[in-house]
């Protein structure tokens, strides 16, 4: 579907596209009419207006191949949407520019109502005041008694707008007869005004071939008029066969593109038909295929289940053995450890921190877990995992600030034995340091009282000397020092932290 514009049709489309304005007032509103030529196909269409001088923009949906407006003077342009009956956009015009005119009636405001006319029979010049004209309005001077037209043959003071809101100052007209005419202004929207009578006084006098010359003129005038009439219902009228030859054109067209819809569509009927027998023939394949698959599912899950039970039950008889065998030996240690305790953190470096928090030590939290897997004679080997927390804090006439250091690493454990019980460790291994910095202000600073609170993440190395030791096989204490270096991006920190603490073995 879509809105097409035959080539030979574009006088009759640009005569079809109508934006007029008849009122019988000036202050009325102007009804105008764009028009479009039809589509057989469409269910219905969309008008998308824009006023090129504000840029806004209007939608018109309608099932007619015409919309009534009423839009105040300004530059337009609107394009046309076709849509089918889904509702669906099938095509789209090209967009069409406009502009509507502002019409008006004169208004003759001042006007000299007594003239001279030259003994030489010139021109005579009349000063008037007339707004609400333009550039294509008539000026005429009337006489009813001669039945004579006389137009102005020249405007003074007039704008080039095509809206009629211009004024004009001075008229000139030619061989005007001494008698009593009037002031005739015609705007080309075809309102009015007639001025009070124009006394024109002269020694000259015509004769009665001037006088009918003078009438001819009229008659001549009308006879244009009428000619143009008809010059205009001549260019309707073949715009109207014209537009119904291209309207039947366009149905063989239709016709014939129906015919071969109609065609394809058996095709594709009897092409559907031979894909639904091969889908069949293909279904029954598949149905056959998955019962057999779905007996050797049975036959394999079966198969599984006895394998499960068999697993199951030799898992419980190694589960009984076990446990028989620790009976007989007692509890076996697994060298898992869970240790608490507290430190003392000292930055190292970075000046950034000691200039903005006041104590270089904080107390830390200590806590840690360990595991021990590989064992020698002399030595053991395993991972450990800790948590260090400590709190720097800050504090003036108008702010209050913490630093909040929390940090989690990993790292590898070597003990080396250094007497009974007593061990030596070396860790090393890396992690996350979570810094949150809160700071509150006091309602002196600036009126700055709501808090800030901002949490950063930053990843560090660790590494860690201490002394094992294990009395009780159950007991166990620790000292030593653990360091952290954080990589903070624009600057970096160095933390020490003695510790000691004591735990638990499993």
């Amino acid at each position: 579907m879509e809105i097409r514009i035959h080539p030979l049709s574009r006088l009759v489309f640009g005569i079809l596209l109508l934006v007029f304005a008849f009122p019988l007032f000036a202050e009325d509103s102007f009804p105008q009419k764009i028009e479009w030529k039809s589509n057989a196909n469409a269910l219905e269409y969309k008008v998308e207006l824009q006023n090129l001088s504000t840029g806004k923009t209007q939608s018109i949906t309608t099932e007619k191949t015409s919309t009534e407006l009423s839009l105040p003077p300004a530059r337009y342009r609107y394009r046309v949407h076709a849509y089918d009956f889904l509702g669906k956009e099938a095509s789209v015009s090209s967009w069409t520019n406009f502009e509507v005119f502002k019409a008006s009636k004169p208004k003759i405001n001042k006007i000299e109502r007594k003239l001279q006319v030259p003994k030489d029979g010139g021109s005579i010049g009349i000063s008037v005041d007339i707004a609400d004209v333009n550039k294509n309005s008539k000026f005429e001077l009337v006489n009813e008694s001669l039945n004579g037209i006389i137009s102005a043959s020249d405007k003074m003071n007039m704008g080039q707008s095509s809206s009629e809101t211009d004024s004009i100052s001075h008229l000139d007209f030619k061989n005007v007869p001494p008698g009593n005419w009037r002031l005739r202004v015609t705007n080309p929207s075809g309102l009015s005004s007639l001025s009070d009578i124009i006394v024109v006084n002269g020694e000259k006098m015509f004769t009665d071939v001037e006088v009918a010359l003078i009438r001819d003129e009229a008659v001549n005038e009308a006879v244009k008029e009428t000619e143009e009439k008809l010059r205009k219902e001549m260019n309707e009228k073949l715009s109207s066969e014209i537009e119904k030859a291209i309207a039947e054109h366009d149905l063989k067209k239709e016709r014939a593109e129906a015919d071969r819809i109609e065609a394809e569509k058996r095709a594709e009927e009897e092409r559907l038909e031979a894909e639904r027998k091969a889908e069949e023939e293909r279904l029954e394949a598949e149905r056959k295929a998955e019962e057999e698959a779905r007996l050797a599912e049975i036959a394999r899950i079966e198969e599984e289940k006895r394998a499960k039970e068999e697993a199951k039950r030799a898992k419980k008889e190694e589960k009984l053995r076990r446990k028989l065998e620790r009976k007989k030996l007692g509890y076996q240690w697994k060298d898992f450890i869970i240790e608490g305790g507290a430190g003392v953190t000292n930055r190292l470096y970075d000046d950034s921190f000691k200039k903005a928090y006041d104590e270089p030590l904080a107390t830390a939290l200590n806590i840690r877990a360990m595991y021990l897997p590989k064992k020698t004679s002399s030595a053991k080997f395993g991972m450990e995992v800790c948590y260090f927390g400590q709190k720097f804090t800050h504090e003036t006439n108008f702010l209050n600030a913490e630093l909040i250091s929390n940090v989690f690493d990993a790292k590898i454990v070597w003990q080396q034995n250094l007497m009974p019980a007593i061990y030596l460790q070396l860790k090393g291994g890396a992690g996350i340091n979570m810094l949150k910095k809160s700071i509150s202000y006091s309602s002196s600073y600036t009126a700055r009282t709501a808090s800030e609170d901002t949490t950063y993440f930053y990843p560090l190395v660790a590494g860690n000397l201490s002394i094992f030791c294990n009395p009780l096989k159950f007991l166990v204490f620790e000292a030593g020092a653990d360091f952290s270096h954080v990589f903070g991006g624009s600057f970096t920190l160095g933390m020490l932290t003695p510790y000691a603490c004591a735990g638990i073995r499993f």
